[in-house]
């Protein structure tokens, strides 16, 4: 058995694993802010959204767990066409709304050890064997979705994920100045900073800057965003998988990356790029119950978790105390503000999504702090 991690993490595939936020999904938090603005109510759990547009079928689910709705889509069943003609098993699982959130759905019951989906290699995007820097990774990603789109390839999988400008593009790599120093945590502050003079290098004189002409600046904008769209893509949905060569890949898979995150999932993926890459159940999961998986492990703490795939997890907070342990000069940052002045500017009416992740997530460091 060979097991998946991210690029994130260390070159062992022994261990859990990262994988991405969905690949498309109906409206998730970064839309808060516009869903109150329609007057939408938000109580306890994720806001719910309406469904038109999507047909949605009813299952029913296990005492204690919210029903989910199948979602019958164009989009969705293009998808699940292509990969069951290659040879994928997508007869257990269907995509759901749950309370507003996709995710993917038990259609049937299952038992620990069982095989929930499994994906060919061959569908997979591989996007080589390089290091753990996700740039070089995103030029190969961008140089495969143009050889796929004139060869007419993987369509089905790549119009299912977020463009460059979708509201689900939801890390600190596309917030503004006032966003980033709302985060108070200088360490993100500079990862973010970084990446993004790596980028505006590898652009070179088309990177846009404060001398760009006017006619020139929505060309020389649109190439920075369209490679650091690329960047969040690796960042938030490759999984590196042994190949037949011994060396770690970095893979696009399809349908995998619609999987939900819950810290306490038991499920794992395992496979290797010549073979199939499979989820399974390492727990029993009830016929219409969500299926979640683990995106990173035990350490992944908010920072990453927020860095690379846009949310903040309540459940992080022994990886934050690590966090904040190996980098105790960060701390003082956290004091600019009070939790209670935190919380207070968390209940405003109409507040920007990325400032709401923001102040959740120094929020998160702040308890951690406390306790």
């Amino acid at each position: 058995m060979l097991w998946l991690c991210s690029t994130a993490s260390s070159a062992s595939f022994g261990g859990p694993l990262h994988l991405a936020a969905p690949a498309r999904r109906l409206p998730n938090a970064c839309m808060l802010a516009k869903q109150r603005k329609a007057g939408a109510k938000r109580k306890g759990g994720p806001t719910k959204i309406s469904t038109k547009g999507f047909g949605a079928a009813l299952v029913p689910a296990p005492r204690g767990v919210a029903p989910g709705k199948i979602l019958t889509d164009p989009a969705y069943d293009a998808l699940s066409e292509w990969l069951t003609a290659q040879g994928a098993n997508l007869q257990r699982v269907a995509i759901a709304d749950f309370g507003g959130l996709r995710g993917v759905m038990a259609t049937q019951e299952l038992a620990a050890g069982d095989e929930i989906i499994s994906i060919p290699g061959k569908c997979a995007v591989d996007l080589g064997s390089q290091g753990e820097d996700p740039i070089p990774a995103a030029l190969q990603l961008l140089q495969a979705l143009h050889s796929d789109a004139e060869r007419g390839r993987r369509t089905a999988y790549w119009e299912l994920l977020p463009p460059p400008y979708s509201p689900d593009l939801c890390t600190p790599d596309f917030f503004s100045e006032k966003e980033l120093q709302m985060l108070q945590w200088p360490p993100l502050v500079r990862e973010v900073r970084h990446r993004s003079a790596q980028l505006r290098k590898i652009l070179g004189d088309r990177a846009p800057t404060g001398d760009t002409d006017v006619e020139e600046l929505a060309v020389a904008g649109g190439r920075l965003r369209e490679l650091r769209w690329a960047t969040w893509l690796v960042l938030s949905r490759v999984l590196t998988v042994r190949g037949p060569d011994a060396k770690g890949h970095k893979l696009l898979i399809p349908f995998i990356d619609m999987f939900n995150h819950r810290s306490s999932s038991r499920h794992y993926l395992t496979g290797r790029t010549d073979g199939a890459l499979r989820v399974v159940a390492g727990a029993r999961v009830a016929a219409g119950e969500q299926i979640f998986i683990v995106y990173g492990t035990e350490a992944t703490s908010n920072a990453e978790l927020l860095g690379h795939y846009g949310f903040v997890d309540p459940s992080a907070h022994v990886a934050d105390r690590r966090l904040l342990e190996a980098h105790p000069e960060a701390q003082a940052a956290l004091s600019m503000s009070t939790m209670e002045e935190d919380e207070e500017l968390l209940r405003a009416e109409g507040l920007p999504a990325h400032e709401q992740l923001a102040l959740r997530f120094r929020l998160s460091l702040k308890q951690t702090l406390e306790e």
